[in-house]
């Protein structure tokens, strides 16, 4: 009788072969699983965090380039804007700069989507998005992008606009000793020529301004160039108001002729009128340098002289008024000047101490500080 032997233990080479086989192919089966889900996976989550990076990048950031910053550049160099931001400064999120705004929004600069999605929302994937922005009592809202679809993803921001400075003279208070002047002998006055100047101490705006020289709150119209960290400018806004309330405007017929700017190194008084400032290192009988307003008309000014009845408005835009790598010291003296067909002396500065004449500044009881605006940044994208 043979014995028995037991063999119950044992596995086949035919069942090790497959059992092998199935392995294998289900370890490369579950490799593939993740990526067969990627089309099926929430868009709105995707969506939103698309959304929420496009409005950080908005609000918290300047862009690039930053000096010169990117809404200075011209229409012939915006190949050079590699990115959107609307933030005043890095040192200012969610503080957003009003020029930088109007540039992003302004259908005319730039064309959607192609100039936003790779400036704005970034990525390969082209998405379509739409970016507003509505500030406290306006009834309008600014926007750029597609009509918002049913599903998208979402990012909201609360955010704030600063307000520019501007410097109002009202020649209807003559009174004011602010602008109206006290004749002298060594003073050229009852002239038909005026000559009305605006001074800036750039040195001065930088450093005594108000919560620590916050650039929020800063008046900061010089754009230097190339100064740690100093980004842009906010340009300049001077109003000089009844015009038709000066003693002699009943006969009077008043012209601004043009407009000139002047530099001076020296922060000694410097006389009379210009004496003193180097330059003109501008000027101008071509008001498409600047952005001239007379009499409440909505249309800027396109030739000069012209005749002013009662209001003139001078915008000197960001970049205008620039260093190039001079002195940030320097006194920048603007002046308009303006023809009369009788003798007067209310539109000459000259009297004016220190620097004859006007002083836009932190303290001028005339000049109008720069305040925040709340607003809303709401970025929508799918």
């Amino acid at each position: 009788m043979r014995p028995m032997i037991d063999d119950g233990g044992n596995l086949s080479i035919d069942f090790l072969a497959g059992f092998t086989i199935f392995m294998i192919t289900f370890i490369y089966v579950a490799t593939l699983i993740p990526g067969l889900f990627i089309g099926l996976q929430s868009n709105s989550i995707d969506y939103d965090a698309v959304a929420y990076r496009t409005g950080v990048v908005l609000v918290e950031d300047p862009g690039m380039p930053f000096n010169p910053s990117w809404e200075t550049l011209p229409n012939s160099s915006d190949s050079q804007i590699l990115r959107f931001g609307l933030a005043l400064s890095k040192e200012t999120p969610n503080v957003l700069s009003p020029e930088k705004i109007n540039r992003f929004f302004c259908s005319t600069e730039f064309i959607y989507p192609v100039d936003y999605q790779s400036r704005a929302v970034f990525g390969d994937y082209p998405y379509l998005f739409n970016i507003s922005l509505k500030m406290a009592g306006d009834n309008v809202t600014q926007s750029v992008g597609d009509p918002i679809p049913e599903n998208y993803g979402y990012s909201r921001r609360v955010v704030k606009v600063k307000e520019h400075s501007n410097a109002s003279l009202d020649f209807g208070q003559q009174n004011n000793p602010a602008y109206i002047y006290t004749e002298t002998a060594a003073q050229t006055s009852n002239s038909t020529n005026q000559y009305f100047s605006v001074y800036f101490n750039y040195t001065d705006l930088l450093t005594n301004g108000p919560d620590f020289d916050n650039p929020a709150y800063q008046i900061n119209p010089l754009a230097p160039q190339g100064m740690g960290g100093i980004i842009g400018g906010e340009g300049a806004l001077i109003n000089l108001t009844n015009l038709s309330s000066l003693p002699q405007n009943q006969t009077t017929t008043v012209n601004l002729s043009s407009i000139a700017i002047y530099r001076s190194l020296s922060l000694a008084p410097l006389g009379t009128g210009q004496s003193g400032f180097n330059g003109p290192v501008l000027n101008s009988t071509n008001p498409t340098q600047f952005v001239i307003y007379v009499d409440g008309n909505s249309t800027p000014v396109t030739v000069l002289p012209v005749n002013v009845t009662n209001n003139v408005s001078v915008f000197l835009p960001p970049g205008l008024l620039s260093f190039a790598g001079e002195d940030s010291s320097a006194l920048l003296n603007i002046t308009m000047q303006f023809q009369l067909n009788q003798p007067d002396r209310y539109l000459n500065s000259s009297g004016v101490t220190p620097y004859g004449a006007f002083q836009y500044n932190y303290t001028n009881p005339n000049v109008t500080q720069p305040s925040l605006r709340d607003g809303v940044v709401e970025v929508a994208v799918w």
